[in-house]
C-alpha cells in the first residue's frame, strides 16, 4: 500500500501537472509534494469499517500507510529540489568560479530572485560591471545564468546557509526582488541576522507589506505604485515646464511623506511656504471622530493627504484607506501646503 501511494501518486500527479503544460521538473516537484494520503483517509476508512465494507486488517493497514507516507513525504519534500536539480545538472548552493576576490572585498551585490524585476536589476549590474551573485530556486533560470557564466546559487534565499554561501554578510548590498511578501520578510530577517550593517533594498506591492519589510530590517523599500505615482508627477510637472529644482524638491517631499519609516515629528523640507510639508496633527475629542476618511472628505475639502494614523494604543496605520474610521486621540500625519495644514488643524480642533 505504501508503494502504491508513493509511487502511484508521484506518477499520476506528475502526469496531470505536465499535461497542463508545466515544465517536467515543476511537475516532478508537485508530484513529490503529494506522495501521501492525508488525514481525510482516516475518516473514509473509519466510515467504511463502520458500514462493514472493510475489516480491521484493512483499517489498520490504511492507518499505518497514512502515517508512513506522511513521514516519507516530509523527507522527500526536504530533498526533492536538490535531487531534481542534480538530475538536471544544477547543484544546490554551488557558486561557479568568478566571484572570488570580489566577495572578499565586499564589493558584490546579492540579488535574491531573478524574475522580471530581479533580471532588470541584474542587467543594470552587468551594464556597470558590478559583481553580483543571484539566489534563485528555479532550475531553468539557474541553468540559463550559468550558461552565461553569471555567479548564482540554486536554492531558497530564505535559508541562512544559502545567504551565507552567497556572502550576504560581506556584500555591498542585498536586493530582495521576490514577489511573495512572506518569503521576502524571511530573507530580510535572515540577512539582518547575518549582518546588522549591510544595506537591504526590497520591494513591496502595498503599504502593509512595505511597513512589514521595514520592521524586518530593510534599509529601503520600494513600492511600485508609489514609484509609478512619483514618475507620473515628475513627467507631468516636467511637461508643464516647471523648474527642475522645484520638481525634485516636491518629489523629495512626496516620497518622505509616503515613507513609513520617516520621522513622526513635524518637519519642514527646503524653502518654507512654497511646497507641501509634513505635519502631525492630534484629533480632538469631537473633531472628525467616528467618521471615515471618505466621509470626512479630508482631501477634497482641505487638500491634505493623511499618510499615517497613530492610535493611542500604539497601533500605526500607514497610507490608510478611505474606509478607515477616525478616533478621538488619533495622531494624523498629513501632507499638504502650509495653509492647507493650518485649515486641517483648525478643523481637527473645532470638529468641523
Amino acid at each position: 500500500m505504501v508503494l502504491l501511494v508513493v509511487a502511484g501518486k508521484l506518477v499520476l500527479w506528475t502526469q496531470v501537472v505536465w499535461l497542463f503544460r508545466q515544465p517536467l521538473w515543476t511537475a516532478l516537484q508537485v508530484g513529490v509534494g503529494l506522495t501521501q494520503i492525508g488525514e481525510f483517509s482516516f475518516i473514509l476508512v473509519q466510515v467504511a469499517r463502520q458500514s462493514g465494507h472493510v475489516g480491521d486488517d484493512v483499517y489498520n493497514a490504511t492507518l499505518a500507510t497514512a502515517l508512513i507516507t506522511i513521514l516519507i513525504n516530509a523527507a522527500l519534500a526536504r530533498t526533492a529540489s536538490a535531487w531534481i536539480a542534480r538530475l538536471r545538472g544544477v547543484q544546490e548552493g554551488r557558486v561557479p568560479d568568478g566571484l572570488g576576490h570580489e566577495r572578499e572585498a565586499a564589493e558584490h551585490v546579492v540579488l535574491c530572485g531573478f524574475g522580471r524585476v530581479g533580471s532588470a536589476v541584474g542587467e543594470a549590474m552587468e551594464t556597470f560591471n558590478i559583481p553580483f551573485v543571484v539566489i534563485e530556486r528555479d532550475p531553468d533560470i539557474v541553468r540559463g545564468l550559468r550558461s552565461r557564466h553569471v555567479s548564482c546559487l540554486f536554492g531558497d534565499a530564505a535559508l541562512s546557509r544559502i545567504l551565507e554561501e552567497a556572502g550576504a554578510a560581506r556584500a555591498a548590498m542585498v536586493v530582495v526582488a521576490l514577489p511573495e511578501m512572506d518569503r521576502a520578510n524571511l530573507v530580510v530577517r535572515g540577512v539582518r541576522a547575518l549582518s546588522p550593517q549591510v544595506p537591504i533594498l526590497a520591494r513591496a506591492h502595498e503599504a502593509a507589506g512595505r511597513d512589514g519589510l521595514a520592521r524586518a530590517g530593510a534599509t529601503e523599500v520600494i513600492e511600485p505604485e508609489l514609484e509609478a505615482a512619483a514618475t507620473l508627477i515628475r513627467h507631468a510637472l516636467r511637461g508643464l515646464a516647471l523648474p527642475q529644482p522645484t520638481v525634485l524638491d516636491y518629489l523629495a517631499r512626496f516620497r518622505a511623506a509616503m515613507n513609513p519609516v520617516a520621522t513622526r515629528t513635524p518637519e519642514r523640507l527646503g524653502a518654507e511656504g512654497t511646497l507641501p510639508e509634513i505635519h502631525e496633527v492630534a484629533l480632538g475629542a469631537a473633531a472628525l471622530a467616528d467618521r471615515s476618511l471618505g466621509e470626512a472628505r479630508v482631501r477634497e475639502r482641505l487638500g491634505v493627504t493623511v499618510v499615517s494614523i497613530e492610535r493611542p494604543g500604539g497601533e500605526t496605520l500607514v497610507n490608510p484607506s478611505a474606509e478607515t474610521r477616525l478616533r478621538s486621540g488619533d495622531r494624523l500625519r498629513v501632507f499638504g501646503l502650509p495653509e492647507q495644514i493650518d485649515a486641517f488643524r483648525a478643523a481637527a480642533a473645532r470638529g468641523a
